[in-house]
């Protein structure tokens, strides 16, 4: 292996001055010699410590930006464990309330339809004095927290399926960084009020 020294580049500067340096293969330079052209300002190409660092750089950024195909299907993977979660929970209902399990069934059905990306704008929404179509798409907090008194009520075990779907889709939501899935939630509060009697709009 050959290595450049400061005075061999100075000769060559003498000689003929220059912009830029080109490291010749399977050479390296001596410590004078790379002081010597980072004075001057001069950058090196095919020095094996720059294109090391550059290596180096772009290995850090990719590790931290996750590759967009890795987040899609993780996306979608999540989306289908939510799905079956929707599917055990009208299945569950069906001995109890069939018009509200046929109501989580078309709930499921649009999931299944939506994707990252994409909306799904039919959610079986009816305006009520709390939602309206100008604002379904916002994300909105639990229109009444649920407690140990709603488990207790007449119509306590389908409040809190739902309240557990609405939590579960939330939390997709969240991670996906997706405002695609507030029809859903906010549609699935709707149930809840109607569920737990509510005449009057109960979110604050």
């Amino acid at each position: 292996m050959k290595f450049i020294t400061e005075d061999d580049l100075r000769i060559l500067f003498r000689k003929e001055p220059f912009t830029s340096y080109d490291l010749p293969a399977e050479a390296r330079l001596t410590p004078g010699a790379r002081q010597f052209l980072v004075d001057k300002k001069i950058p090196i190409s095919d020095d094996p410590m720059a294109v090391k660092r550059k290596n180096e750089k772009l290995t850090e950024k990719k590790e931290e930006a996750p590759d967009k195909k890795t987040c899609r299907d993780r996306f979608l993977l999540k989306k289908k464990t939510l799905q079956a979660q929707f599917l055990e929970v009208g299945l569950e209902l069906l001995s109890r309330d069939v018009l509200l399990a046929e109501q989580v069934f078309d709930l499921e059905r649009k999931l299944l339809n939506l994707k990252e990306e994409g909306r799904e704008e039919e959610t079986g929404f009816k305006p009520c004095t709390g939602f309206h179509e100008d604002h379904m798409q916002e994300p909105f907090e639990d229109c009444f927290e649920i407690t140990g008194f709603h488990a207790q009520s007449e119509k306590g075990k389908e409040i809190l399926l739902l309240h557990r779907l609405r939590c579960s889709t939330r939390e997709l939501a969240a991670e996906a960084g997706s405002e695609n899935l507030n029809p859903v939630i906010n549609r699935l509060s709707q149930m809840i009020c109607l569920e737990y009697g509510g005449k009057t709009c109960q979110r604050k």
